[in-house]
């Protein structure tokens, strides 16, 4: 159930600012960390990083079938994930990659709070021409995408509003593209 807390998002790093998550680190402010993060992202351009922070800060108002999300964010042709999946339901991001566990585990880069969610339950993944993709990793209680099951090993192409479960816990996959920002020339 979920708890009526202010429409304004929080953030949480507790679960991300560990040195083998992240190369940044510090004192754990929660938004000057995220920010951190962002920039990071996005090679520090500030145009980017002004585009991409509303869809991530919003995210949450997205979703329309579970409370919980994990959102695809893709940077030319690099990408990252944001989350609320933590008993807090804060904002969480990665670092760009190409894979990212999730699992039980907190060594998992998206780590699950759910007793049903295997240690290291299901991988996702980016590729430039393909997109987001998820792979169950033979978990006990398996991995669903739109309420069928995948099978073992086998990687699945995730679309925005594609449903999730892993054990019992339906997450809603949500997909942003940050698009170069164009520059107004000078004449």
């Amino acid at each position: 159930m979920v708890s009526s807390q202010s429409s304004q998002p929080q953030f949480k790093t507790s679960s991300l600012d560990q040195p083998s998550r992240s190369p940044l680190s510090g004192p754990p402010k929660d938004a000057p960390w995220l920010l951190d993060t962002l920039f990071h992202n996005f090679e520090y351009d500030l145009e980017q990083v002004a585009e991409a922070i509303d869809p991530i800060l919003t995210a949450q108002n997205h979703c329309c079938n579970s409370p919980w999300y994990l959102q695809g964010v893709v940077v030319q042709e690099r990408a990252f994930l944001s989350t609320n999946i933590n008993h807090h339901q804060t904002i969480q991001l990665t670092l760009c990659d190409t894979r990212w566990l999730l699992g039980y585990s907190t060594q998992c880069t998206v780590a699950v709070p759910h007793q049903e969610v295997a240690l290291c339950h299901a991988a996702m993944s980016f590729d430039s021409g393909l997109g987001f993709g998820i792979t169950d990793l033979d978990s006990p209680s398996g991995t669903w995408v739109n309420h069928c099951r995948l099978a073992p090993m086998q990687p699945y192409s995730l679309k925005d509003g594609d449903l999730i479960q892993l054990g019992s816990m339906q997450i809603e996959f949500l997909q942003e593209t940050c698009t170069d920002v164009a520059y107004p020339s000078h004449g």
